[in-house]
This record gives structure tokens, sequence and C-alpha cells, in this order.
């Protein structure tokens, strides 16, 4: 009995310490709105529901999906955008960071940009290995972008991002490369997000978010960013990646 009665306290125990070690952090940051008011934001790293939560001060909400860790700390920008950077899980043998600023207008808050800026990976094993009986397969990669700049300029703004892509092969080297590039995008004042052009939808197209549905678009134009390896579109402040066959992948 007295056996049991301990097992049920260590058990107890092991419940609260859970719980505790799992309690969500929180902070709060003060931002100029787009119109130049102060606003306080709170901001809870969510360990539980791996997800960022982030509040207005007139309860606006929204939420970052699919975060582990941050990878910096989270600042502002220009007195206006929240950096976000932080690490999300990739598949086998990969590594993946997304980017988000965060910005706010009249209590409501917008993802100005929501991109993966890191993804790596390592190819060293394969799973049938007579493919691979000399151990040839040994391959990494990285794709990155970083924030370089981003100006203000009569309540307008441009941000500039490095775009680097590298690959490198143990046995291939004439595979290898790295290409480097800088994009510009602008700011689209309606929508509140960074764009590199528009995109002009016509025609149906299946739609991945919380479930998966069809829509008819009728040649509307969206602001879009196109990058080396990945293009997402903005429709009604919800970020999608535009794959092959017209799908919409929410993100």
């Amino acid at each position: 009995m007295r056996i049991k009665y301990i097992s049920i306290i260590i058990f107890l125990f092991t419940l609260y310490f859970n719980s505790f070690s799992q309690s969500i952090d929180s902070k709060s940051l003060i931002v100029n709105s787009l119109t130049n008011k102060p606003e306080k934001i709170d901001i809870e790293l969510d360990d539980v529901n791996n997800r960022i939560i982030i509040k207005s001060s007139s309860k606006d909400t929204i939420y970052l999906n699919g975060y582990t860790d941050l990878v910096s700390t989270i600042k502002v920008l220009n007195k206006k955008f929240i950096f976000i950077q932080y690490k999300i899980r990739g598949g086998s043998g990969v590594k993946m960071e997304m980017t988000t600023l965060i910005c706010v207008n009249k209590g409501q808050l917008y993802k100005s940009l929501y991109i993966i800026s890191m993804e790596k990976y390592e190819l060293k094993d394969t799973h049938d290995k007579s493919t691979d009986s000399l151990k040839l397969y040994d391959e990494n990669g990285l794709y990155s972008l970083e924030i370089s700049n981003l100006k203000e300029e009569k309540e307008d703004f441009q941000l500039s991002l490095i775009q680097d892509q590298k690959i490198s092969s143990k046995h291939y080297k004439k595979d290898d490369y790295e290409k480097l590039d800088t994009i510009k995008l602008n700011f689209d004042k309606k929508n509140k997000v960074f764009y590199t052009k528009y995109v002009t939808l016509k025609g149906g197209y299946k739609i991945k978010d919380s479930k998966m549905q069809q829509k008819v678009f009728k040649g509307k134009s969206y602001p879009s960013i196109d990058l080396r390896d990945n293009k997402c579109i903005i429709i009604d402040n919800v970020w999608y990646d535009i794959l092959r066959g017209n799908y919409l992948i929410e993100r």
C-alpha cells in the first residue's frame, strides 16, 4: 500500500513538473502602428501547441504555427515591424526556419512578411543500400534569405533580401554551385504586405487550409513573392504557397 501511495505521489509530481516546464513564455512590446500611434503587442511562445500567439491591444490575434524554437531575439525594426525568426520541423535530415514581420494598423495585426528563410539538408544515406554500395551518396544544400535593409520613405516601405543558395557534393564536384542575389520587395499599403509582383488568378483553384476546397477566381490580382524555389501569394491576409496544377496551400 505504501509503495502504491509513493507511486501516485511521483506520478502527480511528474504531471506538475511537465505542465510547469511547458508553460507559455510571454513578453510585451511597444511598436508604432502604420499611422504612427504607439501600440502594445503581447507575444506568447506556446511550446505546448507549437505556435507563437501575437495579440494587439484591441485583442486582434494571429498565430504562427509550427514553432519549435526561436532562432534569434524578437525585436522591432524601424519601430513598426516585429521581427520574429523561428525554427519549424523539416523532414528527415532537413532543418527549416521561418522569418516573419508583423505590423499593426488601427488595432489589426498583419503578417507583412511570412517566408521560409532557411532550408538546410544533408543527404548522407539512402534506405536502399544497394543503390549506394560505393557510399557516394553525400550531398549538402543550403538555401537562405536574410533581411539586409528595411527603408521607410513618406509612409512607404521597401525591403531588401539577400538570397543565397549553395549545393556541395563530396563526390560530384561538378554539381557544386553557389548563387547569391538581392531581392527588392515593395509594400502594398492596402493589404499591408511586402511583395515582388502581382499575380492574377483566374479559373478554378484547389485550396488547402483547414480543409480542401475549390474556389473560382475571376481575374483579380494579388500581391505575391516570387523566390528562386518558392512562390507565395497573399489572399485576404492569408499566405499561400503556389504549387503546380492550380494548388494553393495555406502556410
